[in-house]
C-alpha cells in the first residue's frame, strides 16, 4: 500500500516565502489568481476557472495527499497572501522518483519566488521522502517555467517529443531532472 504524504501543518520557508497546504479560505484567492491567461496557457487548469474548479481541485488534492499520490502546496508571502502553487503532480514510490508542477500569479513573477519555491520543495522531498530523482517538464515556449528549472539547479536532459496533452493537443515537453545530492545550496 502507498503511503500518504506527510507534510508539516506549519509549512516550510525561508526569509521570503512559505509553502504550506491549501485551506478552504484560500479558494477565493486561488480562483482570482488563475484567471491571468498565462496561467491554464502552460498548465491543466481549466479556463474559465471558477468557484467549482477550485473545489474539485480541493478535493483531488487531499485525496491525492492521502493516497500518497500527490502533494500540491500554496506559495505565500509572509502575510499569507498567495503567490502560486507548487507541488509533487507524479509520484512513483517503487523507483523513487516524482515531477513537480508549479504556476505563478503575475505580481509575483520575475522576483526568484518561484525559484525559492522549487529549491524549498526539493529540500523537503529528498530529506523526507525516499526519492532519488526529481524532474520538471514544461513546453519547450514556455521560457519561464524553464529558467526557474534551470535556476533552481535542475539539469536540461532533452526534448520529449509529443509527450503529454494538455487540453485535446499533443505537446513537446522540455525535460529538467534533479537527482539526489545535486541541489545547489
Amino acid at each position: 500500500m502507498t503511503p500518504g504524504i506527510e507534510f508539516p501543518v506549519e509549512g516550510i520557508g525561508d526569509s521570503g516565502i512559505r509553502l504550506r497546504l491549501l485551506a478552504d479560505a484560500d479558494l477565493p484567492a486561488l480562483v482570482e489568481l488563475v484567471q491571468d491567461p498565462e496561467i491554464p496557457r502552460w498548465t491543466r487548469i481549466p479556463s474559465p476557472y471558477g468557484p467549482r474548479d477550485a473545489d474539485d481541485w480541493f478535493a483531488l488534492q487531499a485525496r491525492g495527499q492521502e493516497q500518497g499520490a500527490l502533494l500540491n502546496l500554496m506559495v505565500v508571502e509572509r502575510d499569507n497572501r498567495i503567490l502560486g502553487s507548487v507541488g509533487i503532480v507524479e509520484l512513483n514510490w517503487e523507483e523513487g522518483r516524482c515531477e513537480l508542477g508549479y504556476w505563478l500569479g503575475r505580481e509575483a513573477r520575475g522576483r526568484g519566488v518561484m525559484t525559492k519555491a522549487v529549491r524549498l520543495l526539493s529540500a523537503w522531498i529528498f530529506e523526507s521522502l525516499p526519492m532519488d530523482r526529481i524532474t520538471i517538464t514544461a513546453e519547450p515556449e514556455n521560457h519561464a517555467s524553464r529558467t526557474v528549472a534551470e535556476r533552481a539547479g535542475f539539469t536540461f536532459e532533452g526534448v520529449l517529443r509529443s509527450y503529454f496533452v494538455n487540453k485535446g493537443v499533443r505537446r513537446d515537453a522540455a525535460s529538467y531532472s534533479l537527482v539526489r545530492g545535486e541541489l545547489p545550496s
